[in-house]
């Protein structure tokens, strides 16, 4: 497969966990500078994909960043939301979401930039009035807004968000999901996964339906939708419809 440095080129995937295969035979490129987010049914190896784009899974075949194998490549500025995060004792919110500077500043120096950029994505993420606040004593929401401030004052090049709604209210959500598009205008490329898959046709530039550890189906959010390999991916329980606006609204279908 040609090696290309605008896009995260993945070719001949294969993860496997002990004699189970994870994921299998997976050929998909990924675009920078775009938001993909992978959906499908639990189980089907979304997280998976994400640690191994990231660099912190065992794999066989091929993943390249800008070229460069991944698992090889510790020049890469990347931030990851993972769904269940170490959670530090004796750390205040502010001090938490600062770790996101360490690897430019180091732990302890950190410049005045980057003390007012934190301060900045603490309000963007309404955690401003609990800035000394013990990040162990957080909401499961809070924690979540909290992850996500720390993955944005890192300022990366590339971020991974393992389901970064799925413990926020609506409000947050919508909040959240702003501030993570508006990275793309500074080049970032966002790869997530999220089971709202409204959301996420809301928000994605392209989505990549997954089951059973292989990808079914990549491309544009609007396309993808209203594909036979969505609904397949979810046993034919979802129903897709369009709103006046021209948004796409899904839904579980309700059995009887």
């Amino acid at each position: 497969m040609k090696q290309e440095n605008n896009q995260i080129i993945i070719d001949s995937l294969k993860v496997r966990i002990g004699s189970k295969e994870i994921l299998r035979d997976l050929n998909i490129s990924i675009p920078h500078g775009e938001w993909s987010c992978l959906v499908g049914p639990n189980g089907a190896g979304k997280t998976s994909l994400l640690r191994v784009i990231l660099g912190a899974a065992e794999y066989s075949g091929s993943v390249t960043d800008n070229g460069v194998e991944v698992f090889n490549n510790h020049q890469r500025n990347v931030a990851f939301v993972p769904q269940q995060p170490h959670i530090p004792s004796g750390m205040s919110v502010a001090e938490y979401v600062l770790l996101g500077r360490a690897k430019r500043d180091g732990w302890g120096t950190e410049s005045k930039y980057s003390k007012s950029l934190v301060a900045n994505m603490l309000k963007l993420t309404g955690l401003f009035g609990a800035q000394n606040q013990l990040v162990s004593n957080l909401s499961g929401g809070e924690m979540q807004r909290a992850l996500i401030a720390r993955a944005l004052v890192q300022e990366p090049e590339l971020i991974l968000l393992d389901e970064p709604t799925s413990a926020l209210d609506l409000h947050h959500q919508i909040a959240i999901l702003n501030s993570i598009e508006n990275l793309k205008s500074t080049g970032v490329t966002i790869i997530s996964t999220m089971h709202d898959i409204t959301l996420a046709a809301m928000y994605a530039d392209n989505l990549v339906v997954m089951k059973d550890g292989r990808i079914s189906l990549s491309g544009g959010a609007k396309d993808v939708v209203h594909s036979t390999e969505l609904k397949d991916a979810f046993e034919n329980r979802i129903n897709v419809f369009t709103l006046e606006s021209g948004r796409e609204v899904i839904l579980p279908s309700k059995e009887i």
